[in-house]
């Protein structure tokens, strides 16, 4: 004999699971539209007084550092929205420094700035820079540091915030100099805080998602 209560919690149970089903919130979409504001594209300008590469214990600190490039409304996700070209770290009367001695670095440009999530509450986009490349010079000491770097950009701001994991940036070709400091395969992180605006204006540069 088939129990009727047995079959009535089967009925209720599948009821509530569509229940469920039906109320759930959609998951949220990652955005493949990107819009660059205040017009497309846009160039910018960059300077960040708080940049630091730090690799086996060793913080190389910059004061100054300035960046340009463009941006421009793009489409997919990851969407490439710009480019950074040129980039520099320090300046005349302003090295970047560390303990042992001044840090110069040269970069090799175009990077690319590449989106992935925005929070519309808040204006603030996620991604990351690819195409990172840089050759560092400290001491008698040299090598390559290539790799990507995420962030974050703020539009209220303009703050784009680069904080690169040890795991992102990767150390190649180190002179004979560096032997006991840095070899290749170690993971540098790379942090810093640059401010854009559109070039020749105090205006910020917006990005959006959806």
């Amino acid at each position: 004999m088939r129990n009727p209560l047995g079959k009535l919690a089967l009925v209720s149970g599948a009821a509530a699971a569509a229940f469920a089903m039906a109320t759930a919130p959609a998951m949220a979409l990652a955005p493949t539209n990107w819009v660059v504001g205040p017009s497309s594209p846009e160039n910018f300008t960059a300077k960040s007084t708080n940049v630091v590469l730090s690799i086996n214990g060793i913080d190389m600190t910059c004061t100054y550092s300035d960046a340009a490039g463009s941006l421009k409304s793009a489409t997919g996700n990851p969407a490439a929205v710009g480019t950074i070209n040129p980039v520099h770290f320090g300046k005349t009367g302003e090295p970047c420094t560390s303990f042992l001695g001044t840090v110069n670095t040269v970069a090799n440009t175009p990077w690319t700035l590449n989106v992935t999530n925005y929070t519309a509450a808040t204006g603030v986009s996620q991604g990351y820079i690819s195409g990172v490349n840089a050759r560092v010079s400290v001491a008698t000491c040299a090598f390559t540091v290539t790799g990507t770097a995420h962030g974050t950009y703020t539009n209220s701001t303009g703050d784009l915030k680069v904080a690169a994991t040890p795991t992102e940036l990767t150390v190649s070709a180190p002179t004979a100099g560096c032997s006991g400091v840095v070899a290749t395969g170690d993971h540098p992180s790379f942090n810093g805080d640059y401010y854009a605006v559109v070039t020749g204006t105090t205006t910020k540069p917006t990005i959006v998602g959806s």
